[in-house]
Formats: C-alpha cells, structure tokens, sequence
C-alpha cells in the first residue's frame, strides 16, 4: 500500500502537525538568499524557506511542533560555521553571528518563559536517551540491507522520532521527517514503522505538492 505523502496546512490544535528536522534543514533557515554561491544553491536555500515560512505559520497558530535530537542542534552550529570558515558564502564574521544568534534564540527559552504556566515551546530539543540509543543500532541494520549510507546523526534523528512516537503517543499521519540527506529520505521509505521523510529542495517534494488543505467535515 503506497504511502500518502501530503501535510496538511489547517490541522487544529487537537490534531497538530509534528515537524523532525535535521541539522541541514535546520542551518538553511538562518542562511540568506543573497549569500549563496549560485543559482542552484539559492534555489535550494529558497526551498527551504519556503517550507520554514508555512511551519513558522503553524506554529505561530499553535498547531505544530517541532523536534530537534540534541546532536542536529550541534550538527547545525557546525553547518553554519562550514558556511564561514570552510566554503565561504558568509564573507564577515558578523554574517556568521547573525545567524548563530538566529539559530539559538529558536532553541533556547529563558527561564521565564519555563516557569510561565501558559508557556508556548515552538522547538523542541530531545536528548539522546539510552533507549534512542539501543534503537540506532536496529535502525542501521534496517539502512544497511537496502544499501543506504547514512550518518550517525541520521540515525539518532530516526530514533528520536521511532521514541517520540512511541513515547509521546504521535499519529504517525501527524508526524513528518524533514531531511536534505538522500539516502536517508529514500531508506525511511523502505522501513514501514516510520514516518514520512521530505526534502524540501526535491522537486517530488515541491512546497505546492506537499502542502494541502483538509476540508473540513
């Protein structure tokens, strides 16, 4: 039976969309447009934002979630920091911190905002638990015999969202992978007890085939 690959765009705060994203999905949000080398790389920075735009919307609505394993947030740093030191699409050191600050107020709360009893989390870290973990080693074992490399960090992001499921009690229709990484998009179509995985930057997973609307009943 073939997968329905579509997000809804009007869920309800009873029936949220929960958004995992890894680190590269994650940095492209804090980089410019203007910054990127050449058309192609700005037609996928733009993909990105786009998706990024209408997630915000959701969650600005208080109809989303998103999750992000501690070690994406880190891989995410680094990505941003490759920009600078390494490919250099950020000229000026103040490019870099402006987007390093953008990037950690998302995933930071201050401590009023923790003890606020109506408090509203957008973004949610998840730590690598020993049961994450155990499962990462299941997982490569399911990649590997379809012939996908993926990376460690990989991995944890499919564990975590394995965990949150399982943990959290999320639909599986309501939670969603959000991954620039190939093999890791094409192997989490083989292994059945998981989600779906987009690539924004994927013409398959253009924005306007993705997204739609429910009718409401």
């Amino acid at each position: 039976m073939s997968r329905i690959r579509k997000i809804i765009k009007n869920p309800t705060k009873h029936k949220k969309n929960y958004f995992f994203v890894d680190a590269c999905f994650l940095a492209n949000k804090y980089i410019p447009l203007k910054v990127a080398p050449d058309v192609s790389e700005r037609n996928r920075l733009r993909a990105c934002h786009v998706w990024w735009k209408e997630i915000d919307r959701q969650l600005n609505l208080d109809v989303a979630r998103v999750y992000i394993p501690d070690i994406c947030i880190a891989e995410a740093f680094k990505v941003l920091a490759k920009k600078y030191y390494v490919e250099h699409w950020f000229k000026l050191p103040n490019d870099l911190r402006i987007a390093r600050k953008k990037l950690s107020k998302d995933v930071t709360i201050n401590t009023k905002i923790l003890k606020s009893p109506r408090r509203k989390t957008k973004y949610h870290d998840i730590s690598t638990s020993r049961d994450i973990i155990i499962s990462v080693d299941r997982f490569y074992e399911a990649f590997m015999k379809h012939k996908r490399k993926v990376q460690i960090a990989d991995l944890i992001l499919v564990a975590t969202v394995k965990y949150a499921m399982d943990f959290y009690d999320l639909p599986r229709s309501q939670v969603h992978i959000i991954t620039l990484d190939n093999d890791l998009r094409l192997g989490i179509k083989n292994i059945l007890e998981l989600p779906n995985a987009y690539d924004p930057t994927n013409r398959n997973d253009a924005f306007e085939k993705v997204f739609c609307f429910q009718r409401k009943t």
